[in-house]
Protein backbone atom coordinates (compact mmCIF):
# COMPACT_ATOMS: atom_id res chain seq x y z
CA UNK A 1 0.00 0.00 0.00
CA UNK A 2 2.84 2.41 0.13
CA UNK A 3 3.34 2.93 -3.37
CA UNK A 4 -0.14 3.39 -3.78
CA UNK A 5 -0.35 5.80 -1.39
CA UNK A 6 2.60 7.87 -3.17
CA UNK A 7 0.72 7.62 -6.26
CA UNK A 8 -2.60 9.55 -4.57
CA UNK A 9 -0.78 12.11 -3.50
CA UNK A 10 -0.29 13.65 -6.89
CA UNK A 11 -4.05 13.11 -7.33
CA UNK A 12 -4.78 15.25 -4.18
CA UNK A 13 -2.53 17.72 -5.18
CA UNK A 14 -4.00 18.50 -8.53
CA UNK A 15 -7.56 18.42 -6.93
CA UNK A 16 -6.66 20.81 -4.24
CA UNK A 17 -5.18 23.28 -6.38
CA UNK A 18 -8.40 24.70 -8.11
CA UNK A 19 -9.88 25.34 -4.81
CA UNK A 20 -7.05 27.03 -3.37
CA UNK A 21 -7.11 29.21 -6.51
CA UNK A 22 -11.38 30.08 -5.38
CA UNK A 23 -9.83 31.80 -3.01
CA UNK A 24 -10.21 35.37 -3.28
CA UNK A 25 -8.44 38.09 -1.72
CA UNK A 26 -10.48 40.78 -0.07
CA UNK A 27 -9.54 43.47 -3.33
CA UNK A 28 -10.93 40.88 -5.89
CA UNK A 29 -14.16 40.76 -4.18
CA UNK A 30 -15.04 44.33 -3.84
CA UNK A 31 -14.02 44.51 -7.72
CA UNK A 32 -16.43 41.40 -7.82
CA UNK A 33 -18.81 43.30 -5.85
CA UNK A 34 -18.62 46.43 -7.64
CA UNK A 35 -19.54 44.22 -11.10
CA UNK A 36 -22.30 43.04 -9.49
CA UNK A 37 -23.60 46.18 -8.65
CA UNK A 38 -23.01 47.87 -12.06
CA UNK A 39 -25.31 44.56 -13.87
CA UNK A 40 -27.88 45.54 -11.22
CA UNK A 41 -27.60 49.02 -12.12
CA UNK A 42 -27.69 47.87 -16.08
CA UNK A 43 -30.60 46.03 -15.37
CA UNK A 44 -32.79 48.26 -13.73
CA UNK A 45 -32.24 50.97 -16.75
CA UNK A 46 -33.14 47.73 -19.31
CA UNK A 47 -36.44 47.78 -17.12
CA UNK A 48 -36.91 51.35 -16.95
CA UNK A 49 -36.36 51.57 -20.56
CA UNK A 50 -38.60 48.95 -21.46
CA UNK A 51 -41.18 50.43 -19.15
CA UNK A 52 -41.18 54.14 -21.08
CA UNK A 53 -40.87 52.61 -24.32
CA UNK A 54 -44.11 50.60 -23.46
CA UNK A 55 -45.76 53.72 -22.16
CA UNK A 56 -45.19 55.46 -25.20
CA UNK A 57 -46.40 52.70 -27.00
CA UNK A 58 -49.53 52.91 -24.95
CA UNK A 59 -49.97 56.92 -25.78
CA UNK A 60 -49.41 56.03 -29.38
CA UNK A 61 -52.10 53.06 -29.13
CA UNK A 62 -54.68 55.75 -27.49
CA UNK A 63 -54.04 58.27 -29.86
CA UNK A 64 -54.53 56.62 -32.95
CA UNK A 65 -57.64 54.91 -31.44
CA UNK A 66 -59.11 58.85 -30.73
CA UNK A 67 -57.73 59.93 -34.37
CA UNK A 68 -59.48 56.60 -35.61
CA UNK A 69 -62.71 58.18 -33.42
CA UNK A 70 -62.45 61.06 -35.09
CA UNK A 71 -62.36 60.03 -38.57
CA UNK A 72 -65.42 57.67 -38.19
CA UNK A 73 -67.37 60.78 -37.24
CA UNK A 74 -65.64 63.47 -39.41
CA UNK A 75 -64.68 65.41 -37.21
CA UNK A 76 -60.73 65.49 -38.82
CA UNK A 77 -60.01 68.59 -40.42
CA UNK A 78 -59.16 72.01 -41.08
CA UNK A 79 -61.17 73.72 -38.60
CA UNK A 80 -62.34 77.85 -38.63
CA UNK A 81 -62.24 79.73 -35.79
CA UNK A 82 -65.38 81.34 -34.28
CA UNK A 83 -66.03 84.34 -35.09
CA UNK A 84 -65.13 86.66 -32.35
CA UNK A 85 -68.19 89.36 -31.54
CA UNK A 86 -67.54 92.10 -29.00
CA UNK A 87 -69.95 94.30 -27.37
CA UNK A 88 -69.48 97.34 -25.78
CA UNK A 89 -70.59 97.88 -22.71
CA UNK A 90 -72.49 101.00 -21.42
CA UNK A 91 -70.88 103.32 -19.47
CA UNK A 92 -71.33 103.65 -16.04
CA UNK A 93 -70.95 107.13 -14.79
CA UNK A 94 -68.78 107.78 -11.59
CA UNK A 95 -69.75 109.18 -8.27
CA UNK A 96 -67.89 111.26 -6.49
CA UNK A 97 -69.92 110.61 -3.39
CA UNK A 98 -68.37 106.89 -3.52
CA UNK A 99 -64.77 107.54 -3.01
CA UNK A 100 -63.23 109.30 0.21
CA UNK A 101 -62.26 112.86 -0.03
CA UNK A 102 -59.76 114.67 2.73
CA UNK A 103 -60.48 118.50 3.05
CA UNK A 104 -57.93 121.15 1.37
CA UNK A 105 -56.81 122.59 5.01
CA UNK A 106 -55.93 119.19 6.19
CA UNK A 107 -53.87 118.15 3.57
CA UNK A 108 -51.72 121.96 3.15
CA UNK A 109 -51.45 121.29 7.41
CA UNK A 110 -49.87 117.82 6.77
CA UNK A 111 -47.73 119.60 3.74
CA UNK A 112 -46.35 122.09 5.73
CA UNK A 113 -45.40 119.65 8.46
CA UNK A 114 -43.68 117.21 6.08
CA UNK A 115 -42.02 120.62 4.61
CA UNK A 116 -40.99 121.66 8.03
CA UNK A 117 -39.81 118.36 9.47
CA UNK A 118 -37.78 117.99 5.94
CA UNK A 119 -36.11 121.48 6.63
CA UNK A 120 -35.01 120.57 10.77
CA UNK A 121 -32.79 117.52 9.08
CA UNK A 122 -30.17 117.16 12.19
Amino acid sequence: MGPMRILLIPVFLAVAAPAAAQVLDPLNQAALQDLRMQAEAAQRRAIDQANQLEAASARLRADQAVLDLQLGRGDVGPRQAPALRYEAAPPQAASAGRYPSTPDALLADSNKKVQDAARNRR
